[in-house]
């Protein structure tokens, strides 16, 4: 690990029990603007099913609850949207928290994988505009970082929204720069955990640049739980887990 070379520190981990509270809140009060007519306690419920059956190293859980969740009348894009980052961070906690063990977490966060890449591909397919009309988006998981399930949402949810996402996942600081080069390229959104070293966010902030000097640099994930300006600190220009604040600062960016 790189020493740190400012003050910026990481937010204690809360208790799992009160953000269960919060998510659950905010998880049953989204879906029911969605689904009206549905009762709250089962929207709510296939929480606590996901995390059951995707802890256990059954291929056939996921293809069971897909099916049940389906039959329900969940659509595919809102189990993408709500459930399965819910759940990915409900195990992240019970990991951090000791009430889960890390292979359990471990089979959690690959099933979790399998079942976004397992839905239907509408729940990324463009509803508005089409295909890449409203712009070139880059997306960076660099190498080492073990989080692009977040990533991979987050570029699904764009191109739906009819942008033309490019993810790079593992992608070390030599392929970086030409990964960004593109000149139609309107904003490069690089996704990093609270436990990556800023020097080294820092470093891919520079190479960025290096790639691409005209598009903004938006950083977003769980790193912005750090006690600090993050951007002052690593030279990016823009901080947000609102991917469509992210897209307004590109194009009021771009746009000037």
């Amino acid at each position: 690990m790189q020493q740190e070379t400012t003050n910026c520190t990481a937010v204690p981990v809360p208790c799992v029990g009160g953000v269960a509270r919060q998510v659950l809140s905010m998880l049953s009060s989204e879906l029911r603007l969605i689904y009206p007519d549905m009762p709250p306690r089962a929207l709510v419920r296939y929480l606590d099913e996901m995390q059951a059956a995707l802890t256990q190293p059954n291929p056939k859980n996921i293809t069971q609850l897909l099916g049940a969740m389906r039959r329900a009348g969940i659509r595919d894009a809102d189990i993408a949207d709500f459930y399965i980052p819910v759940v990915a961070r409900r195990l992240g906690e019970a990991w951090v928290n000791d009430v889960m063990q890390f292979t359990q977490v471990t089979v959690g966060m690959a099933n979790l994988h399998t079942m976004l890449r397992t839905l239907d591909s509408s729940w990324c397919m463009p509803e508005r505009a089409p295909f890449g009309t409203m712009g070139e988006i880059c997306i960076i998981v660099p190498q080492g970082v073990q989080h692009s399930l977040g990533a991979s949402i987050l570029a699904g949810q764009m191109r739906r929204a009819g942008y033309d996402v490019r993810l790079g996942t593992d992608l070390n600081l030599d392929e970086i720069a030409r990964f960004v080069s593109s000149p139609a390229t309107m904003g490069v959104m690089v996704s990093a955990s609270l436990w990556e070293p800023l020097d080294f966010l820092r470093s891919v902030v520079k190479k960025v640049r290096e790639g691409n000097p005209w598009a903004p640099i938006l950083v977003g994930g769980n790193i912005l739980e750090r006690d600090c300006d993050l951007c002052a600190v690593i030279g990016a220009d823009h901080a947000t887990n609102d991917w469509q604040t992210a897209l307004s600062f590109c194009a009021q960016r771009v746009g000037r």
